[in-house]
């Protein structure tokens, strides 16, 4: 469904429209008591992993760019359209079913900073810049299926580092764009309670716990959480090349352009331009209040951590509940066999024919000890 839909990636909001979202989106009537939250990303930033992730926890419903589901069979959808869907998944209960219910890709970067907080929790999605970047060019190359080039966006450009993307090619333009957008994202990250960073979720079990509870307010087990991790899905470009690798791969003029936009903002949100992530990056995933935020962190993680003990544990005790069954259905089945029933009957035949106390008994016994012994001895 994703080829039939010309995308719109984060188009930067003026103030005024800005204003006038905030005033639309803050008067939201919310129907049922599940969390509800709104991821943004740009494209070829890993969103299709991010929401099989948060849909293995079966008290969570993510969509996936659900205002598609909304507008079909449109082939397009605008900034009414995203209005309209973040309404409908503030009314929609969801029938009680589900303890956190949101999206992943439909909410521009000025509809994500417009929805009140009470009401939504927030996050933007992260790649490294020039992997998401060099995703965008490969797919270009087959599919064509990229953002319609924003005038607006190429005179801001101009305006702002005096980089004329007038004259450039399409491919150049669209670079230029995404470049702007991802800026954009940057600029907007303070406004998010969350900050994703793709590399860290894919690679970061602590990481990745974390920002899925602070995401959902649900504990992801291990189990639910492990065997995604470095399991990539709808890769569309060689995610092994090293950071240097792919600059090479662009022209001289992307990389400078890169360079220009970028050089000033990117250590914001933990990435280095040469390298992959910037070496004072911390797993800190949510964007928490200055001097708590290392306390509330740790305790989180020691929270996920007590609650993974709990897991494992009664894991551990259903494994051996599971044995203790199985023991005793092999004991029943001795119970039942024809030997057990032949050794009873030998056992109240004894009785009766070999009373204990008797000279007959302890010659019987005698002989049975000795036997046992020889059997022991030749074993």
């Amino acid at each position: 469904m994703d080829d039939m839909f010309q995308r719109v990636d984060i188009p930067p909001v003026p103030p005024d429209i800005s204003a006038e979202l905030r005033s639309r989106l803050g008067s939201l009537e919310l129907n049922g008591s599940h969390r509800r939250f709104l991821v943004n990303r740009m494209g070829g930033t890993g969103s299709s992993w991010l929401v099989k992730l948060l849909n293995t926890h079966p008290e969570v419903f993510c969509y996936h760019e659900g205002v598609i589901i909304r507008t079909f069979p449109a082939s397009s959808y605008g900034s009414e359209d995203i209005i309209s869907f973040i309404r409908w998944l503030a009314l929609d209960d969801m029938k009680g079913a589900y303890k956190a219910v949101g999206d992943v890709g439909s909410a521009w970067i000025g509809h994500l900073t417009s929805v009140p907080k009470e009401l939504f929790t927030t996050g933007i999605l992260f790649r490294h810049p020039a992997r998401m970047l060099n995703t965008r060019l490969n797919v270009f190359k087959t599919d064509k299926s990229f953002t319609e080039i924003n005038v607006d966006n190429l005179r801001r450009i101009a305006e702002t580092w005096g980089i004329n993307g007038f004259e450039r090619s399409e491919m150049d333009q669209i670079f230029l764009q995404d470049l702007y957008n991802f800026k954009t994202q940057i600029d907007a990250a303070n406004s998010a309670d969350i900050v994703i960073q793709l590399e860290l979720m894919s690679s970061d079990l602590h990481y990745c716990e974390d920002i899925l509870s602070k995401l959902t307010g649900r504990f992801y087990e291990r189990a639910l959480v492990e065997p995604m991790l470095n399991s990539p899905v709808n890769r569309r470009s060689q995610g092994a090349a090293s950071i240097q690798t792919v600059l090479d791969g662009f022209t001289e003029d992307q990389r400078a352009w890169y360079r220009a936009i970028l050089q000033d903002s990117i250590s914001k949100v933990g990435y280095d331009l040469d390298n992959e992530l910037a070496a004072s990056n911390s797993p800190r995933p949510a964007l928490i209040e200055p001097g708590i935020e290392d306390g509330i962190v740790t305790r989180d993680q020691e929270l996920n951590t007590l609650k993974q003990m709990l897991v494992d544990q009664d894991r551990q005790i259903a494994r051996l509940r599971s044995q203790v069954k199985e023991l005793e259905n092999i004991w029943k089945a001795v119970q039942a066999s024809v030997g057990w029933r032949l050794m009873n009957l030998w056992r109240k035949t004894r009785k009766r024919l070999l009373p204990a106390g008797t000279r007959a008994r302890r010659l019987y016994d005698s002989v049975l000890r000795r036997f046992r012994g020889s059997m022991v001895v030749s074993h």
